[in-house]
């Protein structure tokens, strides 16, 4: 059998647009794209999207599964009726830590435009919820994490006594995402 033949250079078949690159792509100024009807404005561009990493944030589930330990083991140096039924409780107060660590993480979709970011969560209660922030001149920008993976943070609220940071937290390639952020916000002045 022979090998197949290159393809002569300018001969290739174009690539279908998902796979070009956003310049290449050609833009309806008075388009919303697919599936944004209603969120989005005419003329509204998506220039990036993601979710965060499936990994478990152990940091963030400490508290529970200490807790989760706890009861265990007090449980086992009971030994009785209540002994089981402490060892259950912290075996489902850990249980239940890993379920909504892993929910929040797979639930949770990012997309940034080029006049808004948009945080989109799954809430087992609440059902979908979809957080907007517009793109304005003074939005605060911050790159956490490492070299390839962490977040960019652009807004914070305060909850109780502590303040959240809002922002696109966990994902892949963040200071690329931290670029293009900047260079919309940029566009604005």
């Amino acid at each position: 059998m022979r090998p197949p033949r290159p393809t002569p250079r300018g001969a290739e078949p174009p690539l279908p647009p998902s796979e070009r690159a956003l310049t290449e792509v050609p833009h309806d100024p008075t388009a919303v794209p697919e599936g944004w009807e209603g969120v989005m404005v005419p003329g509204e561009r998506i220039l990036w999207q993601g979710h965060p990493l499936r990994r478990i944030g152990w940091k963030h589930l400490a508290p529970a599964l200490l807790a989760g330990g706890g009861l265990v083991v007090a449980g086992a140096v009971l030994s009785d009726l209540t002994g089981g039924v402490l060892i259950a409780a912290g075996l489902g107060l850990a249980a239940a830590a890993l379920w909504a660590e892993r929910l929040q993480r797979t639930g949770t979709a990012f997309t940034l435009s080029t006049r808004a970011a948009y945080i989109a969560r799954r809430h087992p209660l609440r059902g979908r919820q979809l957080d907007i922030h517009p793109i304005t001149a003074e939005m605060p920008l911050r790159l956490v994490g490492g070299d390839k993976t962490g977040g960019v943070i652009f807004a914070s609220r305060l909850r109780g006594t502590k303040t959240q940071e809002i922002g696109f937290q966990g994902i892949l390639d963040a200071p690329e995402v931290f670029a293009i952020l900047r260079n919309a916000r940029e566009a604005l002045r």
